[in-house]
């Protein structure tokens, strides 16, 4: 009896006279140090730097219609996304100014909403274990580094996990007048995942949830949901921007749906006008989700085999642990069978994991309590490395280092020529120096300097510091380094 009553004072902490788990206040910690994070660490190249970028020419530009992207000297419209996770970014800058802060808000929102939607639904029909999966998801450390960067995949894990438990609830809420709440946010969720980045998001809603109401013949439980007032909703919300882009991109529809979505899913050769793919074996994605969901991928997988219980799981046995399962199973066969991959394609399925982890041990309360120390363990860690992160990371790949050092020569030197990085212009720096430095395409620096020779008599140029001999070597002693920055060089370049 006194073990146990220690055991809740050390679990237990009491913050403004209110007596709440200590795992929560560690849990809140760590999102404020990952939140800090986000405000010191330079953009990386080229995700965050491009989709940064994006944002912040809806803010410059004041075009909320057309995202766009400047590649190869071009300000080119960009059709690979949809429009909501720039909007949320582009957003922010507005509140509170363009920088790596509002650039990062959008991931770090759509991060905490789930995790407080996964709260309510596991505590409310998993049997109280809401706070497990909460800690379980958010110790991932593949979640809790994406909750915090410039990408849209965060948000489209909140909008596909959202959904998916959005349904959990409505096939488990007795209640009808609540069960069609439940039902109206799936499909309000699916509109934000379409928004986010397209059909994928009602592919990984759609094949956990058919394979589940085959399983339990719960055809009846499906034809109970909205469907008139929810795909007029769905609608009301994905149609008007598209219909709109059309209309001011002719050709933007054939590209996303078929290109980008369709074309992009059986072929490497796909048509990508913003890049390249990424190619892997099929089967991959399973390694991948391993790796995103660790460490509890591996805790998982010990506490099937110990508990000899893999047959019971993959015949879906249970009615409420099987659509929990299925809702990462099925999304991670379903990229199992692609080759244009990435491996923040399996994020979506991290939090369902975790709530059928954390659904699977809510009875062994003692497992349960092992799992929320361990978790908030983890993510003390996590939280540590988050604020060290800035000191040990300012020198990478990101441009902003090198921007800010061309930037003091400039102010001390009076110095009103260009800017120019030697090969093709990072993504970051368009976003540092917007308006400054010149957009080129992957050319000589010869050929970009003749160009520029037209308006300056001298310019900047950054280069890989590794390359600085090489390059002011091919320019005949006429450039001069003026700054040095870890990973690159600033040099002076005279032009005439």
């Amino acid at each position: 009896r006194q073990r146990g009553t220690l055991l809740r004072r050390v679990s237990d902490m009491t913050i403004l006279g209110r007596r709440i788990p200590a795992a929560v206040f560690i849990l809140a910690v760590a999102l404020l140090a990952r939140c800090a994070a986000m405000c010191l660490l330079p953009l990386t190249d080229p995700t965050e730097g491009r989709y940064a970028q994006v944002s912040q020419e809806m803010v410059a530009t004041g075009d909320w219609v057309t995202p766009r992207i400047w590649m190869n000297e071009t300000h080119l419209p960009f059709m690979g996304k949809p429009p909501l996770f720039f909007w949320f970014a582009a957003g922010a800058m507005k509140l509170f100014g363009v920088n790596e802060f509002a650039a990062r808000l959008p991931s770090l929102a759509a991060a905490l909403l789930l995790l407080a939607l996964l709260y309510i639904v596991l505590d409310r029909y998993g049997c109280g274990s809401g706070l497990a999966g909460v800690l379980i998801t958010a110790s991932c450390g593949f979640f809790f580094a994406v909750s915090g960067v410039v990408a849209v995949d965060m948000l489209l894990s909140a909008c596909v996990a959202g959904s998916l438990l959005a349904f959990f609830a409505f096939a488990c809420e007795p209640s009808r007048r609540i069960r069609q709440r439940w039902s109206l946010l799936v499909f309000f969720l699916l509109a934000m995942g379409f928004l986010t980045k397209g059909p994928v998001a009602i592919v990984l809603f759609g094949l956990p949830v058919l394979a589940w109401t085959v399983r339990w013949r719960q055809w009846t439980l499906l034809r109970s949901h909205r469907w008139v007032s929810g795909i007029l909703l769905f609608l009301a919300l994905v149609v008007p921007w598209f219909v709109l882009c059309e209309a001011r991109n002719p050709g933007f529809l054939k590209y996303f749906f078929l290109n980008e979505n369709l074309l992009r899913f059986v072929t490497h050769d796909y048509g990508d006008a913003y890049g390249s793919g990424h190619l892997y074996p099929r089967g991959s994605a399973l390694l991948m989700f391993l790796a995103a969901s660790a460490p509890w991928s591996l805790f998982a997988l010990w506490q099937v085999a110990r508990s000899r219980s893999a047959a019971r799981i993959l015949t879906l046995a249970d009615r409420q642990e099987s659509f929990l399962f299925l809702g990462f199973a099925a999304g991670t066969l379903f990229w199992c069978f692609a080759r244009q991959l990435l491996a923040t394609y399996t994020l979506p399925l991290v939090p369902l994991f975790a709530a059928w982890l954390a659904f699977r041990i809510r009875h062994d309360s003692a497992l349960t309590r092992k799992t929320v120390a361990a978790a908030s363990v983890l993510l003390a860690v996590m939280g540590a490395l988050a604020l060290a992160c800035p000191l040990a990371l300012r020198e990478t790949a990101s441009s902003r280092q090198i921007v800010r050092a061309a930037r003091r020569f400039a102010d001390e030197q009076a110095f009103k020529g260009p800017l120019v990085f030697a090969r093709k212009t990072p993504y970051s720096a368009l976003f540092y120096a917007r308006g400054w430095v010149l957009p080129h395409p992957k050319e000589p620096l010869g050929d970009t300097l003749a160009r520029c020779r037209e308006h300056a008599e001298t310019v900047l140029v950054a280069v890989p510091a590794k390359q600085e001999g090489a390059v002011v070597l091919s320019l005949s002693n006429s450039a001069a380094r003026v700054a040095s920055t870890g990973k690159w060089s600033l040099l002076r370049v005279a032009l005439r």
